[in-house]
């Protein structure tokens, strides 16, 4: 593939001079513009998720509408707690995350619609199910 584009990301750049851009916009430029939670002064990650996801600066509600959607999806199955409750007290907390970030293979939609015979067109909605049930499961996972 030497000389052929197999992927194109436009999330982010890294200058020298100007520092990270997210979706062309500088770490103090998201800061003004991303949503905060009340009170806050720092934009709210949900927001720079969004951003980095679609391109378009959210509004209010709709970092909202993901918190709210993250907070639906972040209960973790019993047995990926049990398989947690099991580890050895010795075993890497960085051993135990990724054991169970891959034990929620089990319940994945990609995986049961793939098995099913999804059409390629269709891998987008089930693997933005999946990572979507994922980002909102990690914090508890860690925790």
């Amino acid at each position: 593939m030497r000389g052929i584009k197999g992927l194109i990301w436009e999330g982010s750049l890294l200058d020298a001079e100007e520092g990270i851009r997210f979706r062309g916009y500088t770490i103090p430029e998201c800061q003004t513009l991303l949503p905060k939670a009340n009170g806050g002064e720092e934009p709210l990650p949900e927001g720079l998720f969004w951003l980095l996801l679609t391109g378009e600066v959210p509004t209010k509600d709709q970092v909202k509408s993901l918190s709210a959607e993250w907070a639906a999806r972040s209960a973790i199955p019993s047995f990926v707690e049990e398989l947690l409750d099991r580890c050895p007290s010795t075993l890497h907390p960085m051993s135990q995350f990724s054991l169970a970030v891959n034990a929620l293979q089990h319940d994945s939609v990609f995986a049961r619609a793939y098995q099913n015979g999804i059409h390629k067109s269709e891998y987008w909605d089930y693997t933005y199910e999946d990572s979507t049930d994922l980002i909102a499961k990690l914090p508890n996972i860690a925790a």
